[in-house]
């Protein structure tokens, strides 16, 4: 397997440079300003993770309108377009707190209006407790049509709050979503990179490791090739599959992300070193059983292998050093070991082509 991997890193970076090219020449053709959010949209389209965000894309047409290509950003809640619905939520609630700042200040105005028709009929009474009927009338009337306006002013200022505290509600929703794309993959929904880094930290530095923490790097060998030779659509229709095998293969407390394209980490409670072989075992055997037919061709099927790297959170491990160790593993796994735990003599060996932040 060695001999393979600068063909497919080579083939790979092919393909990443003719996406690239192909992005910048399909956002010239169409006149799309050159945002970066708008380059990450064309990019997720055009190679193929996102099937459904590539043909909804076709259908805006020639010279669509940037508000219709958030409208994608933000539906498929791309990393790029999360600070701006965070920017579209922050902007409503102001434009809400500024509408019912007003109707606090109508509000006010009436209750004073109310105020100063009370103070003047409490005024006339003192002054000439046996004033005339119809001027008293008058003066009733005058108090009633305050209190009238009072009234509804203050049903009104109610009916906004009720629903400003609701749309409140919506968008701390909006904004806790647009938080979670940051640390989501958009074509499997796994966790990624990211929200593997939060979670190491977590354990190692705000929880006790009371037992023992396994970190597990795994590469789904084939993946890249299969997107290579049948296109997007079929990585796309593998990587469903593989995002719930591998769900369903953890347990409760355990997690999993994608972490690159073929490449996913497991982090296992309660488990040995001999547990976590166990398991990647179990992950390899269950991947190399997934059959994914090809389109049009419901007869043929591809396969796929898996190289697994392993390491043991010590007491004193920091997430570095996990991700470091574990891409250790995966590499000699991939030299044809197929699963590999980390040991310091390992780690000695490999240690030239790793520097510091190689994880």
């Amino acid at each position: 397997m060695t001999r393979q991997v600068p063909a497919d890193a080579s083939r790979s970076q092919a393909r990443q440079a003719a996406i690239i090219l192909k992005v910048a020449h399909a956002m010239s053709a169409h006149g799309i300003a050159a945002l970066p959010r708008n380059y990450e949209l064309f990019y997720e389209a055009l190679s193929g993770r996102l099937p459904q965000l590539s043909r909804e894309l076709g259908a805006l047409g020639h010279n669509p309108q940037q508000d219709s290509l958030d409208a994608l950003g933000l539906k498929h809640r791309l990393v790029s377009h999360a600070s701006l619905a965070a920017d579209r939520a922050r902007a409503e609630a102001q434009e809400a707190l500024a509408d019912m700042a007003s109707k606090l200040k109508l509000a006010l105005a009436q209750k004073q209006a109310f105020k100063n028709e009370l103070d003047h009929f409490a005024g006339r009474l003192a002054e000439d407790p046996v004033a005339r009927l119809t001027e008293f009338a008058d003066a009733a009337i005058r108090l009633r049509e305050a209190a009238g306006r009072l009234m509804n002013e203050e049903s009104a200022l109610r009916h906004l709050l009720e629903n400003g505290a609701q749309r409140f509600v919506e968008l701390d929703g909006d904004l806790a979503e647009s938080r979670r794309s940051l640390t989501r993959d958009p074509a499997t929904g796994l966790p990624n990179r990211l929200a593997l880094s939060a979670k190491l930290d977590s354990i190692l530095e705000t929880e006790r490791i009371d037992q023992p923490v396994a970190l597990l790097l795994v590469s789904v060998e084939g993946l890249r090739e299969m997107a290579d030779h049948h296109g997007g659509t079929v990585a796309a229709k593998a990587l469903g599959k593989l995002s719930a095998l591998f769900r369903k293969l953890i347990k409760k407390n355990d997690f999993v992300a994608r972490v690159g394209q073929q490449d996913f980490a497991f982090v296992c409670r309660d488990v040995s070193a001999e547990n976590a072989e166990a398991i990647a075992r179990r992950l390899l055997q269950s991947v190399e059983a997934m059959k994914v037919t090809l389109p049009g061709r419901v007869h043929t099927t591809e396969t796929l292998s898996l190289a697994a790297g392993i390491t043991i959170a010590q007491p004193a491990s920091t997430t570095a050093d996990l991700l470091i160790q574990a891409e250790i593993a995966l590499a000699g796994a991939r030299d044809g070991a197929g699963i590999l735990g980390y040991s310091a003599t390992l780690g000695r060996d490999r240690g030239k082509i790793y520097g510091q932040n190689a994880a």
